[in-house]
């Protein structure tokens, strides 16, 4: 699978944010940042010349400019590799490749070994790694001790892994990309996790009655887009069990309302919020309506 690389040059920090939502509209299946240089990569079957018009919030408010390149899927995977640095969160995580020397993986709890590939989610990303802090705050709290989870748009099933590593019992990833979710599973592999985490390629269709990855889950981790979020959150809230967690990241703080009053709709209550560099962590428990106490 081929993709198109825009390399996007900002005037501005506030440029930089608001073509990030403009992204969201478009058929991007990754983006990076540095700076002011926001690089988004589109599968080139999808791939349509852009516009001003195709980024207008961001154009509204500075000067916008772009390049175009070709990337075979082979050339961004050594780009991965050649650019992965191992990622630690105080001494309870390392995520690393084989090819790292340093640090020492015996400094750190929980070790999580990948090859990167196109797949989304070595921990760099400021979403991944607000997931991953919930992931160990259940952990301290022992809500993931013996938990099945889902994770949903899981990339390369860090989030998965680092659950089942840190106390869950079962997990399900599912990943709308066939490469990552094969990434993905490779990595499960490599855990000797392949009987307590199942991979699936696909969306939330899977989570339907009789469907593969049907429920009840007790934990929700679902890092993707806030359209998707918004699409999908009564499928999350279908296969929860009452009292279930929802945590939610992959938008920015401007989309925090509509997402509450979403998942408001769908029998979630707010248990609080996290940010990281201008994006957002929502925590939610669910309680069915029918089930809400009122006073």
């Amino acid at each position: 699978m081929d993709y198109i690389e825009v390399t996007f040059t900002c005037a501005s920090s506030v440029t930089a944010e608001l073509l990030m939502v403009d992204l969201d509209a478009l058929p991007v299946e990754s983006v990076t940042t540095e700076g002011l240089v926001v690089k988004a990569y589109i599968e080139a079957s999808q791939y349509q010349p852009l516009s001003l018009s195709d980024v207008p919030m961001a154009a509204s408010v500075g000067s916008l400019t772009w390049t175009t390149a070709e990337m075979a899927h082979q050339n961004w995977n050594a780009e991965w590799e050649s650019n992965f640095p191992p990622l630690t969160i105080g001494q309870e995580v390392l995520v690393r490749a084989p090819f790292h020397d340093l640090p020492d993986p015996k400094d750190f709890r929980h070790v999580i070994q990948m090859v990167p590939k196109m797949a989304f989610g070595t921990g760099h990303h400021p979403t991944t790694y607000l997931m991953m802090e919930a992931v160990l705050e259940g952990e301290a709290s022992g809500l993931l001790a013996g938990a099945r989870i889902l994770d949903m748009g899981c990339g390369t099933g860090i989030l998965a892994v680092l659950a089942l590593k840190a106390g869950a019992q079962k997990a399900v990833g599912i990943e709308i990309d066939p490469f990552a979710a094969e990434n993905a599973q490779e990595i499960a592999d490599i855990h000797g996790l392949q009987d307590r985490l199942a991979i699936w390629a696909g969306d939330a269709h899977l989570l339907a009655t009789g469907a593969v990855a049907e429920g009840p889950y007790d934990i929700v981790y679902a890092n993707i887009n806030r359209n998707i979020l918004l699409a999908d959150m009564e499928c999350y809230a279908s296969v929860s069990r009452p009292g279930a967690k929802l945590y939610l990241s992959g938008f920015y703080a401007a989309d925090v309302p509509v997402l509450l009053e979403c998942a408001k709709r769908c029998g979630y209550q707010s248990q609080g919020e996290a940010a990281k560099d201008g994006w957002m962590r929502l925590t939610l428990v669910y309680q069915p309506h029918d089930q809400t106490t009122h006073s």
